[in-house]
């Protein structure tokens, strides 16, 4: 039996025409949702996806990685070397389904429990609040044009106290590392981050600005305002 055979041999279907159903084949597993977050968000290499996921098993990851490839919402690069190194990445077809997150969180910010900027440090860590806030305030059509990349560097971030955040093509993408590259470097602490993305303040009186103003801007205007 075949890679791929194996996979639809284990994959449950609700085998129904109706498309939510079918939609539910292919994003409706457990964590599948949160492994595409993760993706979202800059996590690209399976132990951060894992550490993010707490709860969820090495194996489970493993064929729900297995099966979003298989679906064509996620490429795995793989890189040679001492050790090799491997890689996921959304494709179109997987950055397709941000508006399904979109609404989920919108639906959650209105009967759920939101986390709020006083619990990020404590309840909610600053790593997974300095990844995802930026992710899913990010406006496409505000990014047409604009092809730039940030540095972000979080004082009181736990894990890791630097983020790079490069827009291109329409598409926010964050890596959990600095560029020395970057058009705009932003020192600043977590204070200071949720200001300059929900657009409370300039981005000089965000923190130490490094880099041109009006580009800071730029980049801040893609995201939610106040």
């Amino acid at each position: 039996m075949t890679h791929r055979a194996e996979l639809e041999a284990s994959r449950k279907s609700y085998n129904h025409p109706c498309l939510i159903a079918q939609t539910l084949d292919v994003i409706g597993d457990r964590w599948t949702l949160l492994v595409l977050r993760d993706l979202m968000s800059g996590l690209h290499r399976y132990g951060d996806i894992l550490e993010s996921c707490a709860g969820m098993s090495p194996n489970v990851l493993s064929d729900r990685l297995k099966k979003l490839e298989a679906d064509g919402l996620v490429n795995r690069l793989y890189q040679k070397g001492l050790p090799p190194k491997v890689e996921y990445t959304l494709t179109e077809k997987g950055w397709a389904v941000r508006p399904i997150l979109l609404e989920m969180l919108n639906w959650g910010r209105t009967y759920t429990t939101a986390f709020t900027p006083e619990s990020v440090g404590t309840s909610v860590s600053t790593d997974f609040a300095v990844r995802t806030l930026p992710t899913f305030s990010f406006h496409p059509e505000r990014a047409v044009d604009l092809t730039a990349t940030m540095v972000v560097e979080v004082s009181n971030c736990e894990g890791c106290s630097a983020w790079t955040f490069e827009i291109h093509d329409g598409h926010l993408h964050p890596h959990r590392f600095a560029i020395e590259s970057a058009d705009v470097f932003l020192k600043t602490d977590s204070i200071g981050f949720f200001r300059f993305i929900r657009g409370e303040a300039s981005p000089t009186a965000c923190g130490d600005l490094t880099g041109p103003e009006s580009l800071a801007s730029a980049i801040q205007a893609c995201f939610q305002s106040a």
